[in-house]
């Protein structure tokens, strides 16, 4: 069966709905718009911003670093957890520090290196702690609700290519996926100055009540490139045989991408080479492939200088950045999160020559594209593998995680307009 409306194209492939959107529903200046400045800054350095909520808040002492996790709760309030810290913190709409919960520690209420959090509305917030440690469910209050653990062995036998380091990423239900690389002892390095999508990754979706694994496919790994002989030579970083294969010219190097969210909770996952996400049940079953037709966005000599500059700035002048290649294409896709209304936010790269994604898609429940929202360039935002770089987006707000030279870190929230207007 097939159905064509709007710009998308809605067919079924033995029993999997395959949509195809051709153009987003809302067209560029029609559809939704952020402000150009935070309305509000928690963190980082001098106070900023004007109106009800500005500046540093409660912070500081500096007890924002190493964020592992954000969310606006129904109430406004903000919950950041801060890995530095060991404590999640929730802040007033005023800026004002309202609880701060947690503890270096690994008693109940405590954390050893929390992770991961996650906010299940209205009310509940989980910490997953680090190497598949305990979980540790919150109300908004601070109090302990409950805490688990995850029975490591199980998790072994059920997945046996998982460590005890494999990134454990949370779903709704409270059962998690298991990342896994699939490194073959048999590799065969490529050929000087090619490029390589290597390990593999598999991800495998396990039952924290009764330990059974579903595999939801292996995806390519990271993408590599092979560095020549003169550029080895060159630079000391390079010499060594472990350093061979070095991420291509992207400070957000190709790799697959996971997310999970809405209503009933789905999962996605992408290989970000193509404009192709997979969505899948909890249980692993594959429900959609949400597809884009549109053509590859060119990475212009304005972008590539542009993302080099960007990477020099973080010191990857002794990997020799200078002379990695010029990717002909930017990557499809860059990162995928989900808001509590369970749209699919997907981060990529615009035509613009910063170099940098700098731009979401939005996908409703059902696939299809509804717009584009603009944003400032950055790297790194809203990743969730393999290490959280967290944000949050919804209909109203979106916050995300920055860092200045220094890397003192702060959280910016930006107001998302419906009308268009900035």
């Amino acid at each position: 069966m097939v159905g064509t409306d709007r710009g998308v194209t809605v067919r079924d492939s033995a029993g999997i709905e395959i949509v195809e959107n051709h153009a987003p529903e809302r067209a560029s200046g029609q559809f939704w718009t952020l402000d150009r400045e935070p309305d509000f800054v928690l963190g980082g350095g001098e106070t900023t911003g004007g109106g009800e909520l500005r500046g540093r808040g409660d912070d500081r002492d500096g007890r924002i670093w190493q964020v592992r996790g954000l969310a606006m709760l129904v109430d406004g309030r903000i919950a950041v957890l801060s890995q530095g810290s060991h404590q999640l913190f929730i802040f007033e709409p005023s800026g004002r520090l309202s609880k701060a919960i947690g503890g270096r520690g690994d008693g109940p209420g405590e954390f050893v290196l929390p992770e991961r959090m996650q906010y299940l509305p209205p009310d509940t917030l989980v910490v997953w702690d680090h190497w598949m440690g305990p979980i540790t469910y919150f109300d908004t209050a601070g109090t302990v609700l409950k805490r688990r653990r995850i029975d490591l062995g199980r998790v072994l036998e059920a997945v046996p290519r998982a460590t005890v380091e494999s990134p454990a990423i949370p779903l709704p239900d409270g059962s998690f996926v298991v990342a896994v690389e699939h490194r073959d002892p048999d590799f065969v390095h490529p050929r000087d100055g090619s490029t390589v999508r290597y390990p593999p990754i598999e991800y495998v979706r396990v039952d924290l009540e009764t330990y059974v694994a579903r595999s939801l496919g292996v995806w390519d790994g990271q993408e590599r490139w092979a560095a020549r002989e003169d550029v080895r030579a060159t630079y000391p970083m390079l010499r060594e045989r472990s350093y061979r294969h070095n991420l291509l010219p992207f400070d957000e190097a190709l790799t697959s991408q996971l997310a999970a969210g809405g209503h009933p909770p789905t999962i996605y996952i992408t290989n970000g080479d193509r404009n192709e996400i997979r969505q899948f049940s909890l249980n692993g079953t594959l429900l959609r492939i949400i597809r884009r037709t549109t053509a590859p966005i060119v990475v212009t000599d304005q972008a590539d200088r542009a993302w080099r500059d960007h990477a020099l700035g973080l010191g990857a002048a002794e990997w020799g950045v200078e002379d990695w290649p010029k990717r002909k294409h930017h990557p499809a896709i860059s990162s995928l999160s989900t808001d509590p209304a369970g749209m699919l936010w997907v981060r990529e790269w615009s035509a613009s020559d910063s170099g940098l994604p700098d731009q979401w898609s939005v996908f409703d429940t059902g696939g299809r594209w509804v717009g584009v929202l603009r944003g400032s360039p950055a790297p790194w935002l809203c990743y969730r593998w393999p290490q959280p770089a967290p944000c949050w987006t919804d209909r109203n707000w979106l916050l995300v995680l920055r860092a200045d030279a220094l890397g003192q870190e702060r959280i910016e929230g930006y107001r998302i307009h419906k009308d268009g207007r900035n």
